[in-house]
């Protein structure tokens, strides 16, 4: 039987807690968590991108990106725009609010990023990414359905 600290799942989960709790410290003034972050993010990357867009590339159920979307927009961070060639669909855009507060956090966060990698070299890193790839992606996960 492996312990808990052999397991991959739980030392990726960990250091991603490590990083997210110091995140979201640094987002609290904002009234943003790390999550709401990458779904304001996201759109900025995607700017047509649909709640179930989002929920793909963020590996959330659509009932979840639509819980923080409704947060995000009554916390005037987003707008929901209708869909010219059809009304019952909508793209999400950032709010007033919701550009200011990420114009000044994006590039905070961009630095972040940078520093972060500068702790690993070239070959480190691509590897590093690589793996973490696989883990997302490892067949013998589905098993576990």
């Amino acid at each position: 039987m492996h312990k808990l600290e052999d397991s991959l799942g739980f030392q990726v989960n960990m250091a991603a807690n490590a990083m997210k709790n110091r995140f979201n410290s640094f987002l609290k003034p904002y009234n943003l968590t790390s999550e709401q972050y990458v779904i304001m993010k996201s759109i900025s990357e995607n700017p047509d991108i649909s709640p179930t867009g989002l929920a793909e590339i963020t590996y959330k159920d659509k009932t979840t990106i639509t819980r923080m979307i409704n947060t995000l927009v009554k916390n005037d961070m987003l707008i929901r725009v209708p869909k010219e060639d059809d009304r019952r669909a909508y793209k999400i855009q950032w709010s007033e609010k919701g550009e200011r507060i990420m114009k000044e956090i994006i590039p905070i966060s961009d630095d972040v990023i940078t520093k972060l990698r500068e702790q690993f070299g070239e070959k480190e890193l691509e590897s590093f990414l690589s793996i973490l790839d696989t883990l997302k992606n490892t067949p013998c996960l589905e098993t576990l359905t």
